[in-house]
């Protein structure tokens, strides 16, 4: 008989992918909605401007774009008086409400493994992060780095995300799952004390960087409802949604992704046809049968992706131009005032 060998837990070094998923199931919007009743807010009013109605709502099979659900995530933020938003949207993704890579975790052998099947399919979750997960001494330390410029959506998307994932491994393990330290991003809100009556941990605020740390004996910890034979038959289905969910990305979707959230800043031509793993003919081939031009969608993202980094973030100017693939910030300032009529600096005072 084969007995596994428990892993050496000082080489654990697993990584989530690097690129967000286009194609997000509206599962999240469905928790808002429910929550913005609390309020009498109406999904009517909560989806304004969107292409979802309140009838999609109830489609499982229903995607939206990432733009489209960060525009509900702020139109709701708007609308709702609540600060606590993200910690109360977090509560609300629990057990009952998992999404499909959720349950096969459920399952696994370990706790370690669960989150081994998370990253694996982390294109059906509802995060705009990667992760890394490592081990450094006694301690497991789980990263965090934003796939896009959260700006104004950071806290509510940080509390959201990791509200959530605690309040599953509590639920999964049935017991509190506890952390040694949480440091996270941004500066300390007026209502602390809600993360400390959540977490019950050392909480650090603007951290240099987005970190959940607990022990690492909390790896090896045997899942409660670990059956080999009920994970592979979730597991199933779960490859079946990552296959749709890939086979609805168009190459036209996937050149908007690159562009609209690249990994540092905005790719060239070439760069972005190697990303695509496509060469520079057929990425021009591409985008001539849809009608379009690289230089006008990277005109128009570029104004677009700016407007949004002056008004949103606190970003120096500098930064900015490079991120939207400007070598000499005199040009962005020139592109930027022929878009506006006024400066980028000139811009964001405006919105403070």
């Amino acid at each position: 008989m084969h007995v596994s060998q428990p892993p050496d837990l000082s080489r654990i070094h697993l990584k989530s992918t690097d690129r967000l998923n286009l194609k997000r199931s509206i599962y999240s919007v469905n928790i808002l909605v429910e929550y913005a009743k609390k309020f009498n807010l109406p999904a009517e009013v909560l989806l304004y401007g969107s292409t979802l109605s309140p009838s999609d709502l109830g489609d499982p099979e229903m995607f939206i774009s990432p733009e489209e659900e960060l525009r509900i995530f702020k139109r709701a933020i708007s609308l709702i008086p609540d600060p606590k938003i993200g910690l109360e949207i977090g509560r609300l993704h629990n057990v009952s409400t998992m999404t499909r890579v959720a349950i096969p975790a459920m399952f696994c052998d370990t706790v370690l493994d669960a989150i081994h099947m998370m990253f694996k399919y982390i294109d059906l979750t509802q995060t705009y992060c990667k992760y890394e997960l490592t081990v450094k001494g006694d301690l497991a330390i789980m990263s965090c780095e934003e796939l896009i410029v959260f700006g104004d959506l950071r806290r509510f998307l940080c509390e959201r995300d990791t509200v959530s994932a605690y309040t599953l491994f509590c639920n999964v393990l049935g017991a509190p799952f506890i952390l040694k330290e949480l440091k996270l991003t941004y500066p300390r809100p007026e209502y602390a004390k809600a993360y400390q009556d959540i977490f019950n941990c050392p909480i650090t605020f603007n951290a240099d960087r987005y970190q959940v740390i607990f022990d690492k004996s909390y790896l090896s910890q045997r899942m409660p409802l670990a059956n080999a034979l009920t994970r592979e038959t979730y597991e199933k289905e779960c490859k079946r949604a990552y296959a749709r969910l890939h086979e609805q990305t168009s190459t036209l979707d996937r050149i908007h992704q690159e562009l609209l959230f690249p990994h540092d800043e905005l790719p060239s031509f070439g760069k972005l046809a190697r990303r695509l793993n496509m060469s520079t003919r057929t990425l021009r081939r591409h985008l001539a049968a849809e009608g379009i031009s690289f230089r006008s969608l990277l005109h128009d993202i570029r104004k677009n992706k700016a407007l949004e980094l002056i008004s949103s973030t606190d970003l120096p100017i500098e930064t900015i131009a490079v991120k939207l693939g400007y070598k000499d910030v005199a040009n962005f300032y020139h592109a930027f005032k022929k878009w506006t009529g006024t400066t980028p600096i000139s811009y964001r005072k405006a919105r403070i």
